[in-house]
Formats: C-alpha cells, sequence, structure tokens
C-alpha cells in the first residue's frame, strides 16, 4: 500500500491541490465531474484536530463520488502532527500531505507552513517520524524558500526524499511573494525532479491546458497541482486531460452553460451544507465564474438578494449577455 495514493496521483498527472476555504466536498465533486481523477482536502489544522473541534474534523468528511483523496495536514508540533496523520490513515485518505508552503500570515506566525521552511531539520524530523509511523505515503509541498536570501528548495526537497517523504510538490515562489506576480520560473521545480527520485508535483500559475502542458514539458515532473486555476472553471481538468494527449483546444463553455453548471454546483452545496451556509458559500464561486464577463460587481450586488434555492435560480434566469457585458433584467 505504500506507494498506492502517489502512483494514483502520477496516474492522474492533474491534481486538485488544497485550497482553504475552497475545496470542500462540492467544489471536489464539481471538478471531479469535469475530469479531476485526484483531489486533496482543504488544509486541516492539526491543532484543531488534537482538540477534536467539530469544525476542523469536517474538513475530514469523505464521500463516495470524491476519491481517491488525499488530506493536508498542517502543523509544527511533531506528536500532534503524527496524530493527525494517524486519524487520516484511519480514516482512509489516500495520501497525506505536510503543507510546508502556507504563507498566509496567521499560519506562519506560529511556526506552520512555510515557516518550517526555515528549520529543514525540524521538518525533515516530522516527515521522518510520519513516513516511518504510516503505512499511508507522506508528501510534502513546498516552496522556493522563505524570501530571496534564504531559498533552499535543493536542501529541503533532499531532506525530504532522505526521511522517506514519497513525493514532493514544489512552488517556485518564496514565502514573501505569496501568490504575486504573473509570470514565475518553474526552474526550482525542474532542478528538484533532476536533484530527487521520488515523484515530484510542479504548482503556480496554472490557469489553463497550455499552462499545464508547457510546465510539464519544461519540468519533466510527474504531474500538476491546479489550485486558482480551477476557481470558475472546474472544467480544467478535462482540458489539462486532452492537452497531456497533444490537444490543447479549451472547450470554454458559452454563458447558458456556465449558468447550468452553477446552478448544479448550488445543488451540491446545498445538499451538503444547507441553504443559508450555501448562499454565502457560493458568493466568491459565482464571482470566481463570472470574472470572464463585464459588469461583475453590478451582478454580484443583485446576488446579495439570494438567500435560498429559489432566488438563487431567480437571480441566475435574470443574468443575460450584451457581447461580453452581464445585464441584470428586472424582478
Amino acid at each position: 500500500m505504500k506507494k498506492d495514493g502517489v502512483k494514483l496521483m502520477q496516474e492522474a498527472r492533474c491534481v486538485l491541490s488544497p485550497m482553504a476555504g475552497v475545496t470542500d466536498i462540492p467544489f471536489r465533486i464539481m471538478c471531479r465531474r469535469y475530469g479531476c481523477r485526484f483531489a486533496f482536502t482543504e488544509m486541516v489544522d492539526v491543532n484543531g484536530m488534537a482538540y477534536r473541534n467539530i469544525k476542523t474534523m469536517k474538513y475530514l468528511d469523505m464521500v463516495e463520488e470524491d476519491s481517491p483523496l488525499g488530506a493536508q495536514i498542517v502543523g509544527a508540533d511533531e506528536n500532534k502532527m503524527l496524530e493527525a496523520a494517524k486519524i487520516c490513515q484511519d480514516r482512509g485518505f489516500r495520501v497525506i500531505d505536510i503543507n510546508a508552503g502556507c504563507p498566509a500570515r496567521k499560519v506562519i506566525k506560529v511556526g506552520k507552513g512555510s515557516a518550517l521552511l526555515k528549520d529543514p531539520v525540524k521538518l525533515g524530523r516530522i516527515i521522518g517520524l510520519l513516513a516511518r509511523k504510516l503505512e499511508t505515503p507522506v508528501t510534502v509541498k513546498i516552496r522556493a524558500g522563505w524570501d530571496e536570501e534564504s531559498i533552499n528548495y535543493l536542501e529541503v526537497s533532499r531532506i525530504a526524499e532522505s526521511e522517506g517523504a514519497s513525493a514532493i510538490c514544489v512552488h517556485p515562489r518564496t514565502m514573501t511573494q505569496m501568490y504575486k506576480g504573473a509570470a514565475i520560473s518553474h526552474e526550482p521545480t525542474k532542478e528538484v525532479k533532476q536533484a530527487v527520485k521520488i515523484p515530484v508535483f510542479a504548482s503556480g500559475n496554472i490557469f489553463s491546458a497550455a499552462d499545464a502542458a508547457s510546465v510539464l514539458k519544461y519540468t519533466g515532473c510527474d504531474g500538476i497541482f491546479v489550485a486558482r486555476g480551477a476557481l470558475g472553471h472546474p472544467w480544467i481538468f478535462s482540458d489539462i486531460a486532452k492537452a497531456f494527449s497533444g490537444d490543447i483546444h479549451e472547450d470554454e463553455p458559452g454563458f447558458d452553460r456556465i449558468k447550468l453548471i452553477m446552478a448544479e454546483h448550488f445543488k451540491l452545496s446545498e445538499e451538503h451544507r444547507g441553504e443559508l451556509m450555501t448562499t454565502k458559500r457560493m458568493y466568491k464561486h459565482v464571482s470566481w465564474y463570472l470574472k470572464r464577463y463585464k459588469n461583475l460587481n453590478e451582478v454580484m450586488n443583485a446576488y446579495r438578494e439570494v438567500n435560498d434555492t429559489v432566488s438563487f435560480l431567480s437571480f441566475l434566469e435574470r443574468i443575460t449577455l450584451d457581447g461580453r457585458k452581464m445585464v441584470i433584467q428586472p424582478k
């Protein structure tokens, strides 16, 4: 079983990356329906798991349609990381990923996420502990380094491999760069792929099938992680699958089709979260689906009146398209 989960990731080649506040069950299922073959949970904090916090434990819920699935955990305490990883293993996750890449202030200020890059030895101890104690494969997601003065992705990758990590995902920005910059170089990923023998996955600025094919070709890596590129764009996975077979033509759905996709997403969310939570949660998703068109602000102002499924469907019916500009019809 040791390499089973990572093998599935390699076979999928394109993985839905963990995204806090985004990759919940409804969103993961939407991506599955449009070609995603391997996905991760939202980032799960091991402190909340240690106290069996109800909200935290909900992140680990699984449903039949959402498989195979990996869990990503974030923390700094070695014993809590192991305890959390064992919980994930017992629940049947196929891969347990250690987050050493999150740049969020609330995460790094307590030594978690990207902060672990400042102490590669400690990160290595965590990886080694989990790799020795678990049957489920342990992977790690990293950045190029903490800042431009402390680029250490090769050191961290070699430590991760030596301590038993089954795969590495590389985001080529530093922590201080956050997600800034439209253009990034995937040279760090290419170098890591050449430096280690375990599978390497690329992450960062993959917003289209052409991006995915280019990164895969340039780095020689074993697959890619898609994060922000899937926001309002769950069909990116089917586009990428075609691109990996040599067809980089992307099938952008028409406006009416996108409205049907939004309705499908809303229904899924309502089934798992109820109407009230869904109307709040879907606000950002609707804005992502519609940001490709003009007049987004006016449309999202109209969305604020949505409070249940009926009003959501009415909201969709009222939106029409004039060229690339959305128009809200009166009630």
